[in-house]
C-alpha cells in the first residue's frame, strides 16, 4: 500500500485548545472535516500521546482556532514542538477566551465544539463535537497542511528555533542577590556582600547578615 496517497488529502492547519483545571492547554492538529450540518458538527482527530486530547476526555469541549497563510510561524513551533504538560503555550501567544476555552487571536476562524461522541484507534484518537458556536476574522485564506510541508515547516523550525534560544540567553542572564528574609531588603553594595563585617546589618529591619540568602532577582 503507497500511504503517501494520503498526502493528497487536502488538510488545514489548526491549533486545538482546552480547559485543564484552572489553566489552558493547546496543540497543532491538521486533520479536521466538517461531519453535519445538522446539527452542524466536525470530527477532530489527534494523537492519543498528546496532552490535550487527555484534556478533552475529561471536559468535552474544545476551541479550534483557523490558522491563516500569514500566521507567524512561531505559533506551529509553540503548539506543536512541545508538551503542554510542562509548557503554558498560551503564555507565549495573544489569545483570547470565550466560553472559558482559549483561541489564538490572530486565527482566521473561530469554532467553540462540544464532544458528542469518540473512537480510539491504535495511535489517534477522533472526537465528533456539535458546533455550539463560530466566527471568523480577517483573511480568508487558510493554511493547508501541504503549504506546511512545501517550505513553511522551514520556516517554523527557524522560528522555534530562535525562542528557545532567546529563553536560554535570558535565564543565563538571571543575577542573583543577597534578599534579607525578614522584610526583603536586596543588598546593592559596593563590597561584596561575604565580605561584609559580621557585625553588619541590614539596613531596614536590622536583623544580621546570617538572615540574608541569595536569591534570583
Amino acid at each position: 500500500m503507497d500511504t503517501t496517497a494520503l498526502s493528497k488529502l487536502t488538510h488545514g492547519l489548526y491549533v486545538l485548545g482546552a480547559k485543564d483545571g484552572d489553566r489552558y492547554v493547546g496543540c497543532i492538529v491538521d486533520a479536521v472535516m466538517q461531519a453535519s450540518l445538522k446539527p452542524l458538527a466536525v470530527a477532530v482527530s489527534c494523537m492519543k500521546t498528546g496532552y490535550t486530547q487527555s484534556c478533552i476526555r475529561r471536559t468535552n469541549a474544545f476551541s479550534l482556532s483557523v490558522l491563516g497563510q500569514h500566521v507567524d510561524p512561531f505559533v506551529i513551533g509553540n503548539f506543536g514542538y512541545q508538551s503542554g504538560r510542562t509548557v503554558d503555550k498560551w503564555a507565549a501567544v495573544p489569545f483570547v477566551v470565550k466560553d472559558d476555552l482559549p483561541f489564538y487571536r490572530e486565527a482566521v476562524g473561530f469554532l467553540t465544539c462540544h464532544v458528542v461522541a469518540m473512537h480510539e484507534f491504535d495511535s489517534h484518537v477522533v472526537f465528533m463535537a456539535e458546533v455550539v458556536d463560530a466566527w471568523q476574522q480577517g483573511e480568508t485564506c487558510c493554511l493547508t497542511y501541504n503549504d506546511y510541508q512545501n517550505g513553511f515547516k522551514t520556516k517554523v523550525m527557524e522560528a522555534f528555533s530562535q525562542h528557545q534560544q532567546k529563553g536560554e540567553q535570558k535565564m543565563s542572564e538571571k543575577k542573583t542577590a543577597w534578599v534579607c528574609t525578614v522584610c526583603g531588603y536586596v543588598y546593592d553594595g559596593d563590597v561584596p556582600f561575604e565580605e561584609l563585617p559580621d557585625t553588619w546589618t541590614c539596613p531596614l529591619c536590622g536583623v544580621g547578615k546570617e538572615l540574608f540568602e541569595e536569591r534570583e532577582v
